[in-house]
């Protein structure tokens, strides 16, 4: 009872907070094989632990945007994300002590180098206008985060600013994420600490919709896999 209201209070007081061993080992390792089975038919080469990431890099590098993003979409609807999606609104429901149900889900992909699958920085709350109150969750699988694969970093705190209406939308290109960037980010900036988050595997990271976050840059040849989950209040 006594963790469960530190977390409550430090994701109040920070708009974030990384929950230590959430998942177990066999919940993170159905993650990676799903994962690899549905790269591996989309992809038509067997994927594995050893090769998934030079195989994602080639592909990245010679332009195959569409079909990586068929992998992309194709693994984020199975049933690794419902389980994992359920066991987090039970938990929400203590923290938040409300009811939440699922929202969608995603996952951040850090490739070495690349702009093309990398968030400026934003808040969730941007992307889900007719929505409020929605929780964001994110969580390694098959190698832990840190600064060298460009885990995410927030700026701690600064979802007291609430929704930020004054955004420009970055786009690089087509096949590009879209990043709605504050106009004031500069300003933000100097306000607010920027903290990264770096997590083990089995860990989770809940952040809040109005926290400002950012993908960081990847200078290493292992990709950053991160399943992202988000609930809305049910």
């Amino acid at each position: 009872m006594r963790k469960l209201k530190n977390i409550k209070q430090k994701f109040e007081k920070e708009g974030f907070v990384i929950i230590k061993n959430f998942f177990s080992k066999s919940e993170i390792k159905h993650f990676e094989n799903v994962l690899f089975a549905v790269y591996s038919k989309n992809l038509k080469t067997k994927v594995n632990k050893k090769n998934i990431h030079k195989i994602v890099s080639e592909k990245e590098m010679k332009g195959y945007f569409g079909l990586l993003y068929k992998c992309y979409n194709n693994y984020k609807n199975t049933m690794p994300f419902k389980k994992a999606a359920k066991k987090l609104s039970l938990f929400s429901k203590k923290i938040c002590e409300k009811r939440f149900k699922y929202l969608n889900s995603g996952m951040a992909i850090g490739i070495k180098n690349s702009k093309r699958t990398a968030y400026n920085w934003h808040q969730e709350a941007a992307y889900y206008k007719n929505i409020r109150n929605t929780l964001h969750y994110q969580f390694p699988i098959i190698a832990p985060t840190s600064k060298r694969n460009g885990t995410m970093s927030v700026l701690s705190a600064s979802h007291k600013l609430g929704p930020i209406k004054k955004v420009k939308n970055i786009k690089f290109s087509k096949e590009s994420i879209n990043t709605f960037l504050p106009k004031n980010i500069k300003k933000i900036q100097k306000k607010f600490k920027e903290k990264f988050i770096v997590m083990k595997l089995k860990d989770v990271c809940l952040f809040d919709e109005n926290i400002i976050h950012k993908t960081n840059k990847n200078i290493i040849n292992q990709i950053r896999f991160v399943p992202i989950i988000r609930l809305q209040p049910s």
